[in-house]
């Protein structure tokens, strides 16, 4: 589907981009730079739920990134069958890049972006490597869509839980079940992997560069228990104990929405959950001059 949209996008501005961008500019073609950086204060220690919370690690995964003309919610993706906004792109990022949240320095993306001088309200961000819709983009080099460790103190007793999570996006572990039978296709996978976001008012110029920010402090809002969480060495937990997890005790799984017997699993989904719906808690968008 990445292929698709970008392939026409760069056909319709290779011909002018009359009907691709209707700014003032004159449709103007633009390559920039894009980075992306964690916020300032992510490894701090932040109060959430009943909770003291502190990042020690922190990276996402983010496949590409799409700037849209129309505003948030304006037939974006969660209001289409498919994972194709309705609206008109006119700035893209075509590659990914693992992201480290902790850090404040600007990470650059392998490929340049680009697009049209026209006003972006809306924007995409792609949460996989590979094509957005197969069913499973796992395996032995491709990076999770989220790495975190840390941990978390129960503000009531002072009791620490040192937690490592790992999340996926594939079928087997967010996908949604047909809510009717004769149209299974009204769910599929590619929208657990895109989040939407609106409020920008993004125009590109010759000579600027995109910096994407991300506050991992903003996957959080939602409730997490982490006094019920599984040992690492648990069968649920897909956490590499001798890697990056370092002396974490607990797992927050990596869970199927559909595994709720299963010990940890709602808090999966609630971290799942939390990260999709973070919008501008966890993401910013800017354009600037370097």
């Amino acid at each position: 589907m990445r292929r698709t949209i970008f392939s026409v996008f760069a056909l319709v501005l290779a011909a002018g981009g009359v009907d691709a961008c209707n700014g003032t500019t004159g449709d103007e073609l633009v390559s920039f730079p894009a980075f992306a950086a964690g916020a300032v204060g992510a490894g701090d220690p932040f109060s959430v739920n009943g909770y003291t919370i502190q990042l020690t690690y922190a990276h996402m995964y983010i496949g590409a990134i799409y700037v849209n003309e129309a505003p948030g919610g304006s037939g974006g993706t969660f209001n289409t069958p498919a994972c194709i906004s309705q609206g008109v792109y006119c700035a893209q990022v075509p590659d990914g890049l693992d992201v480290d949240l902790l850090s404040t320095q600007p990470q650059m993306f392998p490929l340049q972006g680009s697009g049209s001088a026209d006003l972006g309200l809306s924007w995409e961000l792609y949460l996989t490597q590979g094509d957005v819709n197969a069913p499973d983009n796992s395996g032995f080099g491709v990076p999770d869509s989220a790495d975190l460790v840390g941990t978390a103190t129960r503000e009531s007793d002072g009791t620490v839980f040192s937690w490592a999570a790992t999340v996926t996006i594939n079928e087997s572990n967010r996908g949604e079940p047909a809510q009717e039978p004769g149209q299974p296709g009204l769910n599929p996978i590619c929208k657990q992997r895109i989040i939407e976001l609106g409020g920008i008012n993004l125009q590109l110029f010759p000579g600027g560069a995109l910096l994407l920010t991300i506050d991992p402090r903003g996957f959080f809002k939602l409730p997490i228990d982490f006094s019920a969480l599984p040992s690492v060495a648990s069968s649920h937990c897909t956490v590499d104990q001798s890697s990056m997890y370092g002396d974490a005790a607990y797992c927050i799984p990596d869970a199927s929405n559909l595994s709720g017997g299963v010990l940890g699993s709602q808090q999966g989904i609630t971290l799942y959950t939390g990260i999709f719906t973070a919008g501008n808690a966890a993401f910013s968008l800017t354009y600037s001059s370097p």
